[in-house]
């Protein structure tokens, strides 16, 4: 979980083009992206993928879909020293 508006995210918020919220990055073992979702979308996508990197399936039945959401263009940015500070 990432704050957007805490600078120590910047490198991961670029890293996973962050560009609006919720955003969800969903990684194997490994640590490598097999796909995201952003926005308001239903309950199931989210089980269903993280079940599939649950059994180790190489790819998630949901890899790029976008939703209602909210942009992080105008967000404001906070210099904070703990991650998960809102600022």
């Amino acid at each position: 979980m990432l704050n957007v508006d805490n600078t120590k995210w910047e490198q991961e918020l670029d890293e996973f083009g962050v560009e609006g919220i919720p955003h969800f990055a969903f990684l194997d073992k490994e640590g490598n992206e097999e796909g995201n979702v952003v926005g308001r979308l239903p309950r199931q996508y989210l089980l269903e993928n993280v079940d599939a990197l649950a059994r180790g399936e190489s790819t998630v039945p949901h890899a790029r879909v976008v939703g209602q959401y909210s942009s992080t263009e105008g967000r404001r940015v906070h210099q904070v020293a703990d991650p998960r500070s809102h600022g």
